[in-house]
């Protein structure tokens, strides 16, 4: 998701509260297990409308947010632009995109695929900032990119992956990295939750008639508890609640002390992916997570990024 925003926080004391750690934990475990529920979702409804349920669904909870933290708009237009396009990135092209990329590839796959995210965040905001990252960056990122180069071109045997799907997936880690940087330059002005709310506010009620459109005709009665428990899973926890959740950990920890928690994203997706679906971990696979893990230490550790990652 996912992704995916990415802001940079303060650190109020060298100490680090437990409870920060806990809830960065959380959100980390919560990002980690939505490829898997994705996957169960999409077994009952189209795709796209699963990525577009996840944002809509969420708007009754956003604007809750938004009036008992009474979280303020943004005061002029280039806030108003950066809002804007970080939250159509991240609560309408990752959702929508990685969902359709889910129910063509594995779990397996689409993990590893978003645990790239702090290498494709990175790059784009070196881009933006006219700065040259560090030589272990460029070597820690080439690692990863190894990998993920790796994993996309083995096919496993069971056929749960396509190229289809993992370039979806690719797609989607790719525009979140985007609404990342966007969500760090909003974020400068009116701060993390506001950013977040705010476009889980304005997107989602803008996807609202695209929604009511490509569910005109399905069957809500057919649902099962499968259908309605993961789509309630993705809205709550992976939209909202591992969001804020990110958020007042990194606010209230250290960035370099709580970034580093998000490493154990894509193990968490790759131990659901086979207790939950069954999926194969083959040699490939473990080949690729190990280089795509390292390059991304090794990249983090030789070149902090300004902005600590949002996950999914």
């Amino acid at each position: 998701m996912a992704s995916h925003h990415a802001m940079t926080m303060t650190t109020h004391s060298d100490r680090v509260p437990a409870a920060a750690f806990g809830l960065a934990a959380f959100a980390v475990f919560s990002w980690g297990v939505t490829p898997a529920i994705t996957a169960f979702q999409v077994t009952e409804i189209p795709a796209l409308q699963a990525g577009l349920m996840r944002s809509a669904c969420a708007v009754p909870a956003a604007i809750a947010f938004i009036a008992i933290l009474k979280l303020q708009t943004p005061k002029d237009g280039s806030t108003w632009g950066w809002l804007l396009l970080a939250g159509f990135a991240a609560f309408f092209g990752f959702p929508v995109l990685f969902t359709m990329g889910v129910a063509r590839t594995s779990t397996s796959h689409a993990a590893l695929i978003l645990a790239c995210m702090p290498v494709v965040t990175g790059a784009m905001a070196a881009m933006l900032d006219k700065r040259m990252p560090r030589a272990g960056w460029f070597a820690g990122a080439a690692l990863a990119m190894v990998g993920e180069t790796i994993l996309i071109s083995s096919r496993d045997s069971a056929g749960f992956a396509t190229l289809e799907g993992d370039l979806l997936c690719i797609a989607a880690a790719v525009i979140s990295g985007a609404g990342y940087v966007a969500g760090s330059r909003a974020t400068a002005k009116i701060g993390t939750w506001s950013t977040t709310f705010w476009g889980i506010a304005i997107v989602g009620l803008a996807q609202l008639p695209l929604l009511i459109w490509t569910a005109r005709d399905f069957d809500w009665m057919a649902m099962t508890y499968v259908g309605w428990s993961s789509t309630a899973y993705l809205v709550m926890f992976s939209t909202v609640l591992a969001y804020a959740a990110w958020y007042w950990a990194l606010n209230h920890g250290s960035v370099v002390r709580i970034a580093p928690i998000q490493f154990g994203q894509p193990v968490v997706s790759l131990v659901f992916a086979v207790v939950l679906l069954s999926e194969p971990i083959t040699l490939p696979i473990l080949f690729s997570t190990a280089m795509i893990i390292g390059g991304i230490v090794m990249a983090s550790r030789a070149q902090r990024p300004l902005k600590a990652q949002g996950g999914k």
